[in-house]
């Protein structure tokens, strides 16, 4: 690599990572607040039971408790083991990581301004968490926990939700300082990964392999969601990423943040600890068809 390339390549994996962090920061702090001043039961009292309502609760829970994919998995399995019925803890689980106003302002900055962009995401991640919670909707926790009885948590190291007992103002904010930073870097790692390999494709991929991807959507959406899973990006900063591939179909971005906060690596190991096998294969293939049978049919309204 020349140094001219170098430079480049710095140059870009440097921007991608500084557009993006304040927006992990923000969804960071967030998170933060949510741990230290939530606790299970209010989880539960959120999302009901009158099957009327579950689904539909917990599509939108997420504009009041915004919940990163990182997080979300311990936080469904403790709700899953109380009894909150799976068509509003599954829905919830799904929408949550996208429906919430930090990842619809990082969304929308991403893609200046761009608001068929902000709306087909929001949409991918709307349908897809009604059919998994349609879907499920007549299982019962036990029926879809891999160990319902299981009492210590699983996930990633940021996602231990503490209780709203009384503490001093101090300690308090003490207490989200740590966890918005332990969280900030936890998933500072796969931004850094994402923007790294983003900036070396740019600089590195033949301009034919380019032409390629921009003419053809049906290689490009699966190419661009193999991306996001592999990556792993965290939802409030995948959109940078993701825009940064300005060359390929803009669908083909849509794809990349639709099924990034559904499916990723993280999230596998996360389901697998959590979810019987028969409904971690239900959450990686429904989503993944989901995602590109709706990006086929948004192709001509986003744009290709």
């Amino acid at each position: 690599m020349t140094n001219s390339l170098l430079y480049t390549f710095f140059q870009l994996m440097v921007a991608i990572f500084l557009e993006a962090a304040p927006f992990l920061l923000l969804g960071s702090v967030v998170a933060a607040i949510v741990e230290e001043f939530t606790d299970e039961e209010f989880f539960r009292k959120l999302l009901p039971r009158r099957h009327g309502f579950v689904m539909l609760t917990g599509l939108f829970a997420g504009l009041i408790l915004p919940t990163c994919e990182c997080g979300i998995v311990p936080v469904v399995r403790k709700l899953l083991s109380k009894g909150v019925p799976p068509a509003a803890a599954v829905t919830y689980m799904f929408a949550a990581p996208v429906i919430n106003p930090v990842v619809i302002l990082s969304t929308y900055v991403a893609f200046q301004g761009d608001t068929k962009m902000v709306a087909g995401r929001l949409l991918i991640a709307a349908v897809t968490a009604v059919a998994m919670g349609w879907f499920l909707g007549g299982a019962v926790p036990a029926s879809i926990l891999r160990n319902p009885d299981f009492a210590e948590e699983h996930g990633c190291s940021c996602c231990h939700h503490g209780s709203a007992s009384s503490q001093g103002v101090f300690s308090r904010v003490t207490a989200i300082a740590s966890h918005a930073t332990a969280e900030f870097f936890e998933m500072s790692r796969y931004l850094l990964l994402g923007a790294f390999v983003t900036a070396l494709f740019k600089i590195s991929a033949p301009m034919s392999l380019l032409d390629w991807f921009q003419g053809n959507i049906l290689v490009a959406i699966p190419m661009m969601m193999i991306l996001a899973i592999v990556l792993s990006v965290c939802s409030e900063a995948d959109a940078f990423v993701a825009a940064s591939f300005s060359s390929f179909p803009q669908v083909s971005l849509l794809a990349f943040i639709g099924i990034g906060p559904m499916v990723d690596l993280k999230l596998l190991v996360m389901y697998a600890a959590v979810f019987k096998k028969r409904i971690v294969a239900d959450f990686i293939i429904v989503p993944i068809l989901i995602v590109f049978g709706l990006c086929l049919i948004l192709a001509d309204w986003i744009g290709m």
